[in-house]
């Protein structure tokens, strides 16, 4: 698999190229970049996973990586829960290094559930001054069947 980086300036002309294309003008551009000065960012769930079927009364794993996207350390709380049923599935403090990421894995006791689909959903705390707050939560679904 190739990898592509692209520098500030290529992400310029692909910006004006798309704006241009879409809009007829270059106007996006300056709307593009206050909106990025605009939002701070914090913390992110970088990834929920689990299976998509599970069996009815097994644990079923549920791996969340969450990530700094600041450069100083950063402290938030992981909840994870099942909204379908009202469970708390984990909740806890972490602290991340500056730029850094980390996997907490979690399992979900399904014993006593029904046939069906239930939501599993990660949330993240916000941390000070923290705008963009869209990333720091992230929901899958899974089939549980006997």
């Amino acid at each position: 698999m190739k990898k592509y980086c692209i520098n500030k300036f290529g992400m310029a002309f692909v910006l004006f190229a798309w704006c241009f294309l879409a809009n007829g003008s270059s106007h996006c551009i300056a709307e593009e970049k206050k909106k990025g000065e605009s939002e701070v960012h914090g913390v992110t769930i970088v990834s929920l996973d689990a299976p998509l079927r599970a069996t009815i009364g097994r644990k079923v794993i549920v791996e969340v990586i969450i990530g700094n996207e600041r450069a100083r350390k950063a402290t938030t709380i992981l909840t994870v829960t099942c909204p379908t049923t009202k469970q708390q599935i984990g909740r806890e403090a972490e602290t991340l290094d500056g730029l850094s990421s980390q996997k907490i894995v979690y399992s979900w006791n399904t014993e006593g559930l029904k046939e069906g689909t239930y939501v599993i959903r990660a949330e993240l705390e916000k941390v000070p001054d923290e705008t963009d707050v869209a990333d720091n939560v992230r929901q899958v679904e899974i089939l549980l069947e006997r």
